[in-house]
């Protein structure tokens, strides 16, 4: 008498694809969840399995396509508390997924960014996470031709074939602006990296929107792509201006080092010269003294978010691409105050040098 087999012992991958009316890799797409697929074409795969009692060796699938439950992140570098944090929760989260964690970094520089991504997808990642250069075109193309899940994080992209988590820079820089000039304050100055990112874009058009409504309000801009050295004349330049700028609103936490060193170095007290905002919250922001006003990203919010919809797509999904924008928290401390009548600094800078709290 011949020995009963088990159900579906003998169907294989092309008997569920022949009656589900799809391909074989069809099949395998949505066994391993490796490469998206419809939701139509995913209920009939799944019905034919059922009908034929198939049983998949996911062993031996998982050493053909080559699964590591990995993913990657690249980052521009990790130098602010913002992408510490960010870098830091992603890393938890997919942890607790079981899955493990890949950073690399691209310092801004897209031919950078391209190799970096090109060596996450060789590792064979399942998906990634990217906060992008000023030029990320390629690298975003070699993701799509490559069909690895992407979602990219802070910094919005005019790409809309992947889903975005950024922050609502409209929004916050609105809320800046508008408290700035309740103050009192009527000139502003905006330090950022580049007019080129699509985020400060977005800052400046709130910026300038906000300063063109009564009360009305002017403001300039320093844009000092990682010149420390232009950065700090342009600041010396702005110092010296008859009817210079009495708030100054950072881009970043590393920025706002920068600029708290050279306003004390040049004796320029803080609130009482010049009011100072930063975007970001780092650790340091309530030990110095005053204490920072910021912009408090929600970089944990943020993380949780991107993952939710990376492994939405590592699972699968083909629904249209999410763009999530957060909202930010905007606390004043006391780096921030309204603006006094004070001595001209274009005259103490020119005499015999830096001033202190002493001698005023």
């Amino acid at each position: 008498m011949p020995t009963r087999q088990k159900p579906g012992s003998n169907v294989r991958i092309k008997d569920v694809a022949l009656r589900a009316r799809v391909s074989s890799g069809t099949v395998s797409h949505v066994l391993t969840g490796h490469t998206r697929v419809s939701e139509t074409l995913r209920a009939r795969v799944q019905k034919a399995i059922e009908a034929l009692g198939y049983v998949p060796n996911f062993h031996a699938q998982g050493l053909r396509y080559s699964h590591s439950r990995v993913v990657g992140i690249c980052l521009p570098h990790a130098s602010t508390a913002y992408l510490n944090t960010l870098s830091e929760t992603l890393e938890e989260i997919a942890s607790s997924a079981g899955y493990g964690v890949m950073h690399v970094f691209s310092r801004h520089d897209p031919a950078i960014e391209l190799d970096r991504i090109r060596d996450l997808i060789r590792y064979g990642v399942d998906g990634l996470v990217l906060l992008p250069s000023l030029g990320p075109a390629k690298a975003l193309d070699l993701a799509a031709r490559r069909d690895v899940p992407l979602v990219v994080v802070d910094r919005p992209i005019d790409d809309r074939r992947f889903d975005q988590v950024t922050l609502d820079n409209r929004g916050a820089m609105r809320e800046v602006t508008e408290r700035l000039i309740a103050l009192g304050h009527r000139r502003l100055l905006f330090v950022c990296h580049s007019q080129g990112r699509l985020a400060t874009r977005h800052r400046l058009q709130s910026l300038a929107a906000v300063c063109a409504k009564p009360p009305h309000a002017v403001f300039q801009t320093i844009e000092h792509h990682d010149d420390p050295e232009f950065l700090r004349d342009e600041m010396l330049r702005v110092l010296k201006q008859p009817s210079r700028a009495t708030a100054w609103v950072v881009s970043n936490s590393h920025q706002a080092s920068i600029v708290l060193g050279f306003l004390a170095e040049h004796g320029v007290r803080c609130p009482e010269d010049v009011s100072v905002l930063a975007f970001d919250d780092p650790e340091w922001s309530t030990l110095v003294r005053p204490r920072l006003s910021v912009v408090r990203q929600p970089a944990r919010a943020m993380a949780h978010t991107a993952w939710e919809l990376l492994l939405q797509r590592i699972n699968g999904s083909d629904q249209a691409p999410q763009t999530v924008a957060l909202g930010a928290t905007v606390e004043l401390r006391a780096s921030v105050a309204a603006p006094h009548a004070k001595p001209d600094v274009v005259e103490l800078l020119r005499g015999a040098g830096p001033f202190g709290p002493g001698r005023r």
